[in-house]
């Protein structure tokens, strides 16, 4: 909290800076035409602008100028900004253009402009064209970071000639954000132009950024002249219809089974601007067919899978929405006080359908009845962001023994989500302040019996961040706090998730209370970075969060109960040398802990990666975690002390330019006292084989012994729980291909097919040793002494060991040994038959099988995933979805 008040203070004492490129904007003359937007620029507005010229390299020698030269001009009228662009190349033959889908980013020569329209030096638009036409747009948000999901309505040509090629833009004022009323003062924009070089991977900069300095936005150029612009009339309707028809497996028994089950929808997505510089943007009964399906994995740990949100209404515009609270990379520092991914999730309520039903649909997803979002930004500096979304109530369907009528059970409520978020911006851009609110509400119905759900989960909190010393050291800090709500069911299932285990019978410091009907926390984050100036960089994080702090509703949360510190240092080198392009070095440290001292993370690592002068490019590292106390490993039981590790990893690549490129990556883990180990190979292939088409597959293969997997807990006859644990030997294979071919910049097809074999087999299983009361687990220097074999082996699939001798199996659990095979697949026609407006054809196959079988045979499991031993193998789901949208600017 001090460094919360401290960071305030700091925003409004520093004072501000400037930049100092600039260019002058010209407006089309009144009775002349526009320019025709054909690559050309032959129209007379370009010959009365003034070029930008200059650029200065970025890589591989950044400061020096650009080996290639370019010039930009600028116009307006009151519809649209204009860009033109010449490309000057000593070797106009040699200019690359490949063809891809929108928002692809290809092997190719490409010029990209920005725009800063509010000049709040953090937020800009980017509109990029390839030589051969291809768009792409992305919205810049916290001064560098990128939404590629931002799509606008606008358009490009680019043309190649004997000097190298141009590209001509035109970015109507409706699909940028600015105030009307500074413009009519004559307020400047932020503006820059962005040139890659393929085949010698240049970049350059028309406004210089550089490697070793902070910031990208901030470093813009001004764009004079414009003058006058109107507040512009943004009304974007784009209705949608859609046939699908599912093909499932043939089960003739079952009264939900319908071989071919056609179905068909509607709905439309709606942006309405309000003034000139805020949109309401709104979709009614969306349909997400055409995404890609979630990659296949299983998970055997306590904590709930990180999936990435693909969904473009979501997708799009989601940088105001983002609220770290995590630390780190990987799903650690995924998570979010805003999880979009919960809005539609897969109903919550499948326990419900009673065992011994002998047939069931489920829906696999909350339909979403509608959701919209206000997002813009106040003449004052205030960036303002409201979302809302209601998911609808879903049911199951079921029938049981001896019974004709199906009967139904509710397994998700109605819900309505929102979050609304505001930062104010001070220092041109440099230091904000910033809240946050998230709200879920559900609609729980007696009769439903799902009030083991939370009826309601509130979080907000306050942030800030403040960029000094010349804007290569930023400091950032947040405070959040949590209240969630419901029957006492519901929270004494809040309180015994993993997230923090009140139940653990050796946490004196936590209180398990089964009557609450409320849970309340907080959470704390501060983090001091050096983010520019000279090669160094380095930084230092503090990461608290009280066991009760909760935001699973509508965030990613996966643990509370903590305190965390961690560190790093790098040394970078961006100017090309002799041997290298670029290198870097890091040195990282972490080190966490409970609110009763239990040390549950301390580690490090030292890695780097390089890109040699030929391109080709590595990476690697070494780490170790050592001995700590783990308080999840037993799920809810008492803590225990767990091995430490050493890690290793490495990764090599070939030139990316070159028609077939590839690499390999590599890891491995071996564990302190027991015989447990890690280790995965997965290498890469990218082949071009025209300017039209690509090809990539991405097979992996891994192993792994567990030596302390989690099986199950147990109840024997003096009702005390025990523990069983066992090795666990897993193999895991997969490969991702990827295959497109691009007809026209506006028609392409994609095909994706992600083939998954799994199996693991447990062996060795004991008992975890408690002190006599079971409150702890029994105190040893060896990790093996922390344990008690059982002598046991499976009889239809269930392990019932004696332990106490006297002939009567006094525990009980089934086989964890697992077989599972799963196949995903889509296929995607796209065709922008006009701008905003797209029809997707779209084929998708899914196959899935597990057995109790531990085994792992590669080829055996895919003959039967895909019936090459018998004339079905693992029966298909297929889904054909016709899907046509329309945009209208009314």
């Amino acid at each position: 909290m001090l460094a919360s008040v401290a960071l305030l203070g700091a925003v409004l004492l520093s004072p501000p800076s400037d930049s100092s490129k600039s260019v002058n904007a010209v407006r089309v003359p009144s009775g002349q035409a526009a320019p025709v937007i054909d690559g050309r620029l032959d129209e007379a507005v370009w010959r009365a602008a003034s070029p930008a010229g200059g650029f200065v390299q970025y890589t591989p020698n950044p400061g020096a100028p650009a080996t290639q030269r370019t010039e930009a001009w600028v116009a307006y009228d009151d519809q649209a900004v204009y860009v033109g662009v010449r490309l000057y190349d000593t070797h106009p033959d040699s200019v690359v253009g490949q063809l891809a889908r929108r928002d692809q980013n290809p092997y190719s020569d490409r010029v990209i402009v920005a725009f800063d329209s509010y000049h709040d030096r953090r937020t800009a638009y980017a509109f990029g064209v390839n030589p051969r036409g291809v768009k792409t747009d992305a919205f810049i948000y916290n001064d560098g970071d990128d939404d590629d999901g931002w799509n606008a309505v606008w358009d490009a040509a680019a043309r190649v000639d004997s000097l190298g090629w141009t590209a001509e833009f035109r970015i109507p004022l409706s699909q940028l954000r600015y105030s009307a009323r500074d413009m009519a003062a004559g307020k400047v924009w932020g503006f820059n132009v962005k040139r890659e070089v393929a085949r010698t991977r240049e970049e350059s900069f028309w406004a210089p950024f550089l490697p070793n300095v902070s910031g990208l936005v901030s470093r813009f150029g001004e764009l004079r002249g414009l003058e006058g612009l109107p507040s512009p009339r943004r009304m974007e309707v784009q209705p949608y219809s859609l046939a699908r028809v599912t093909r499932a497996p043939l089960d003739r028994g079952n009264p939900f089974y319908r071989r071919n089950d056609p179905a068909a929808g509607v709905g439309a997505d709606l942006k309405y601007g309000i003034a000139s510089n805020f949109t309401l943007t709104a979709t009614l009964n969306p349909d997400f067919g055409q995404v890609e399906a979630d990659p296949s994995q299983v998970n055997l740990s306590a904590y709930e899978t990180f999936l990435p949100e693909q969904r473009p209404f979501f997708v799009e515009g989601a940088d105001i929405f983002r609220f770290g609270i995590g630390a780190g990379d990987g799903d650690f520092g995924s998570e979010a006080l805003f999880y979009s991914r919960r809005i539609g999730r897969a109903p919550q309520g499948g326990s419900r359908i009673p065992d011994d039903a002998l047939f069931e649909v489920t829906p696999q997803s909350s339909n979403i009845l509608g959701a919209a979002k206000l997002t813009g930004k106040t003449p004052g500096g205030w960036s303002v962001g409201v979302l809302d979304a209601v998911t609808g109530r879903e049911e199951a369907r079921y029938t049981l023994p001896g019974e004709l009528d199906e009967r139904t059970t509710a397994v998700e409520p109605l819900t309505n989500y929102a979050v609304a978020r505001v930062i104010r911006d001070f220092r041109q851009g440099k230091s904000a302040v910033g809240g946050v609110l998230a709200m879920t509400h559900r609609d729980l119905r007696d009769e439903d019996g799902l009030g083991f759900l939370r009826s309601a989960a509130y979080a907000g909190g306050i942030d800030g961040r403040h960029r000094f010393g010349g804007g290569n050291y930023e400091l950032h800090s947040w405070v959040l706090g949590s209240s969630v709500v419901g029957d006492s069911a519901a929270i004494r299932r809040t309180q015994r998730a993993s997230t923090r285990y009140f139940q653990r019978p050796d946490a004196d410091y936590l209180t398990y209370d089964p009557t609450r009907t409320s849970l309340s926390g907080w959470a704390t984050g501060t983090e001091l970075l050096r983010i520019g100036g000279g090669n160094w960089r380095w930084g230092g994080v503090a990461n608290v969060r009280s066991p009760g702090f909760e935001v699973n509703d509508l965030g990613y949360q996966r643990d509370a109960d903590q305190a965390l510190g961690a560190w790093f240092l790098q040394y970078r080198k961006s100017k090309a040398g002799k041997t290298f392009r670029s290198w870097n070095l890091n040195l990282n440290g972490w080190a966490a802990s409970t609110f009763g001292g239990e040390v549950t993370q301390d580690g490090g690592n030292v890695n780097g990666s390089f890109q040699l002068r030929n391109f080709w490019r590595g990476n690697g590292g070494i780490g170790h975690e050592f001995s700590v106390t783990s308080v999840r490993a037993l799920r809810g039981g008492p803590a225990i002390r767990v091995p430490g590790n050493t890690n290793a990893w490495a990764g090599f690549h070939s030139d990316s330019r070159r028609k077939v490129s590839g690499g390999v990556s590599a890891g491995g883990s071996w564990e302190e006292e027991t015989d447990g180990y890690s280790w995965s190979l997965a290498p890469s292939l990218t082949w071009r084989a025209s300017a039209r088409s690509e090809l990539s597959l991405e097979p992996s293969y891994s192993r792994q012994l567990d030596a302390r997997q989690y099986v199950d807990v147990n109840s024997k006859d003096d009702g005390a729980p025990h523990y069983v644990f066992g090795d666990l030997d897993q193999t895991t294979a997969a490969l991702t291909a990827r295959l497109s071919y691009t007809f026209t910049p506006n028609l392409s097809l994609q095909l994706y097919a992600q083939p998954f074999v799994s199996a693991g087999r447990a062996s060795r299983f004991r008992e975890v040793a408690l002190t006599q009361d079971g409150s702890r687990v029994v105190a040893t220097d060896r990790f093996a002494g922390r344990f008690r074999p059982l002598a046991v082996a499976a009889v239809d699939g269930v392990y019932a060991p004696d332990t106490d001798g006297d002939g009567v199996p006094n525990l009980r659990f089934d086989d964890p040994d697992f077989n599972v095979k799963e196949f995903r697949s889509n296929a995607v026609l796209r065709w922008e038959y006009r701008p905003g407006s797209t029809l997707f054809v779209v084929w998708s196959q899914g196959r899935e099988d597990s057995m109790h079988d531990g085994s792992f045979g590669l080829r055996r499991d895919v003959r039967r995933l895909f019936g090459f031993d018998d004339r079905f193998g693992v029966p298909s789901t297929n889904v054909l979805l016709v899907k046509v949208n329309y945009w209208l600017n009314l």
